[in-house]
């Protein structure tokens, strides 16, 4: 569990050669056009049209010179984002797991053409970190593209003479004027036909597990603040189940203040883009090895690589693409002869899984608990057009070898058992594997000695009692392999000093996500605390 991999989408320039790549509906697959293009019904390819159209909505907001008058506007308010692909389970009805978002200010200085998103950040749901809980005051610097989700600098950006404004269409009722940045990133803004004022902006981007990504924006709840029509809904949707990503309840506008913060811009890396990733290879035995990308704390995060008769198995395709191919890379070069050809994902976080479409790519066969394969299969099958990735660039199908109690492979030279992971609330549908005559678990998310508070830190042992197994040494993604007995002892550690959140939490009145524990590292202890 990684939570510096909590952000969802890729703010990214399309790959798109000046061709924009449209989806009609936003639960559907975005589909690609031929010579920039976009095929839909009542289309108007006069520029003049678009304009017409995006002017009706600038007087819609309050009339084009008052928007264009502007200095810069102020938005508060709260609400919740989507914590990734963090489902409890891979099935499209279990709960998601969410962000509160709270004193939430965002800064417009559109004389700058640049925004200061600013909020208060906390997990709802108990993360191994006190980082995901401190309320603390997060800054991010926006320009161009990414300040594009509000009804006034959309419609400002779609007028400004820097943009190529393309067709007139409409979709579900509404008027959607498609067009291009100066950079060429594309965009599409839908009217209310009646009210002509802006309903959705859509734009696409990247993600490392789903490709290409369609985001679309809603305005809802106009009210008027000093002239101008301000929406107090803001909510986004993805193209992946339908899911929401994104909800602001604004409760505060402000036009032109006279002082701004400063919005400085982020360094840029001008790094090169194929630079070499590092990976450590330790051997852990005859033909065992850890394979991990170091940092991340102590150890880094990564697992083991386990070689049979004539090919080799790797655990986790943690992290994304990237890194992924990486630590396949580094692992095809230890037999002579012998290739990656399967890797075990422990369950469909978008950490541990983040390297799946890679590994797809590779022709790699992807072992899991079984209901976790359909969730792949949904990933795989998504387009990366705009965004092209290694999946992309080497299309394959997945091949996904199912887990249910356990999964056996075995051949003359090794024996690995793969099962089912019970009594751990931290995911359904996972799994963990052993080497019986090396006496080696390997886990993801059962622990990390880099946690700060362990809520489930029982789960380790009860896999083991469950299944009867004695290893010991436990090879986690997350941290660094670890003999067995030193492993439960950082649980311990880590579940005592959750304990003491909850106690400190509750002596203020102010009750904790996941208080009080449920277990300790020997299994479950009394719920009053």
């Amino acid at each position: 569990m990684n939570a510096s991999l909590i952000p969802f989408i890729i703010s990214a320039e399309p790959n798109t050669g000046g061709k924009a790549m449209f989806m009609k509906k936003p639960m559907h697959f975005i589909a690609s056009l031929m010579a920039g293009l976009i095929l839909s019904v009542n289309v108007s390819a006069q520029p003049d049209r678009s304009r017409a159209v995006l002017v009706e909505a600038a007087e819609a907001l309050g009339g084009l010179e008052v928007l264009q008058g502007l200095d810069n506007f102020v938005l508060t308010g709260f609400g919740q984002r989507y914590s990734t692909n963090g489902n409890l389970s891979p099935d499209p009805n279990a709960p998601p797991k969410w962000q509160s978002v709270t004193d939430a200010r965002r800064y417009f200085d559109l004389g700058k053409n640049r925004a200061l998103n600013q909020e208060r950040n906390s997990f709802q749901y108990p993360l191994a970190a006190s980082f995901g809980h401190t309320w603390a005051l997060n800054n991010t610097v926006q320009e161009r593209a990414d300040m594009l989700d509000h009804p006034v600098t959309a419609v400002l950006a779609a007028l400004d003479s820097g943009s190529s404004l393309g067709p007139v269409t409409t979709e579900d009722g509404y008027t959607v004027v498609q067009f291009s940045l100066a950079g060429g990133t594309p965009f599409w803004l839908a009217l209310d036909p009646i009210t002509h004022r802006p309903y959705w902006v859509r734009r696409i981007t990247g993600d490392h597990t789903l490709g290409d990504v369609s985001q679309t924006t809603y305005f809802t709840g106009y009210v008027p603040y000093e002239g101008v029509e301000m929406p107090l809904g803001i909510m986004t949707r993805i193209d992946w189940r339908d899911q929401v990503t994104y909800m602001l309840q604004v409760d505060s506008y402000r036009v032109n203040v006279p002082d701004l913060p400063e919005m400085p811009l982020p360094a840029r890396d001008n790094g090169p883009e194929d630079a070499a990733i590092e990976v450590e290879v330790t051997a852990l035995s005859d033909g065992v090895w850890d394979v991990r990308i170091p940092g991340n704390g102590r150890g880094g995060d990564g697992g083991a690589v386990i070689e049979f008769a004539d090919h080799l198995v790797m655990f986790e395709p943690y992290g994304d693409g990237p890194l992924t191919l990486a630590r396949i890379d580094a692992a095809n070069e230890l037999v002579p002869g012998k290739q990656v050809t399967a890797i075990i994902t422990t369950h469909h976080h978008g950490d541990h899984a983040g390297g799946v479409r890679a590994a797809v790519s590779r022709g790699i066969t992807i072992i899991g608990e079984r209901e976790t394969g359909a969730f792949y299969e949904e990933w795989v099958n998504r387009s990366a057009i705009n965004f092209p990735d290694a999946l992309a660039r080497n299309p394959q199908a997945l091949q996904f070898m199912p887990v249910d109690d356990v999964l056996v492979l075995e051949d003359e030279l090794r024996r690995l058992e793969i099962y089912q992971v019970v009594g751990h609330a931290h995911m359904g549908n996972a799994v963990f594997a052993y080497l019986p005559e090396e006496r080696f678990l390997m886990e993801g998310d059962l622990g990390d000695v880099n946690w700060e508070w362990h809520w489930w830190a029982g789960a380790l042992q009860a896999n083991m009692d469950y299944y009867n197994l004695d290893p010991v040494l436990n090879i986690p993604v997350h941290g660094e392999p670890l003999p067995i007995n030193e492993t439960l002892s950082y649980h311990q550690q880590q579940a005592e000093a959750a304990m003491g959140v909850c106690r400190n939490n509750q002596a203020t009145g102010m009750p904790f996500f996941g208080c009080p524990v449920k277990y300790d590292a020997e299994g479950a202890v009394p719920i009053a605390q």
